[in-house]
């Protein structure tokens, strides 16, 4: 079993959310230990009213889209007959789930209920992704086409991680994610590079 871990320190989420990428703990062991009974009160003392609802719809709008993208990912994981990359896929769904229900909850701590939708034009982006005349490489491209630097696609987000002080549990949970996100595009961008060259 592995040691309890307290979910406001900075090596702690790391731990945790390494063993969920590795697989050791599950979702939901993974939820339950970044709760405690001090939860309330650390949301609490986060930093000014103004400021706690401003990260909580910041956080909103990237529960959104996170989960949005684990939808599409997920349909796009089902359809492909390529064993290597719905493998590929399947991950990439699973994490993105993982980081919208961190996100949900760490909502719900900020006083704020998840109501964010993504906004129309990601909405179009994902439902084009999925189109039954596109093949694996048109996909693939399009993402490639979207985000062609992975540095600069977390860009806004690492921006948005430099700018919160008070809420070291917050911070860390979007740096992990942000991280996750650029595993997401490498290997995207890996697979697609691949098929380029062994069409």
């Amino acid at each position: 079993m592995e040691p309890r871990l307290m979910a406001t320190d900075h090596e702690s989420i790391r731990g945790l959310l390494a063993l969920y990428r590795e697989g050791r703990i599950t979702e939901e062991e993974l939820l339950a230990r970044l709760a405690s009974e001090r939860s309330e009160e650390r949301a609490s003392a986060v930093a000014p009213e103004h400021d706690r609802a401003a990260l909580a719809e910041l956080l909103d709008t990237y529960r959104a889209a996170e989960l949005s993208g684990a939808e599409t990912i997920r349909a796009w994981a089902d359809r492909t007959v390529d064993a290597q990359l719905q493998g590929g896929l399947r991950v990439i769904a699973a994490r993105e789930a993982g980081h919208a229900q961190l996100l949900e909850r760490r909502v719900r701590e900020l006083g704020r209920e998840p109501i964010a939708t993504v906004p129309d034009w990601l909405a179009r982006y994902n439902r084009s992704l999925l189109e039954e005349a596109s093949s694996d490489e048109e996909r693939l491209a399009a993402i490639v086409a979207r985000f062609p630097n992975v540095d600069s696609a977390t860009a806004q987000l690492n921006a948005h991680i430099e700018q919160i002080r008070d809420d070291t549990l917050t911070r860390e949970l979007l740096r992990l994610i942000a991280q996750d996100e650029e595993l997401t595009l490498r290997w995207i961008h890996e697979a697609h590079a691949c098929r380029a060259r062994h069409p």
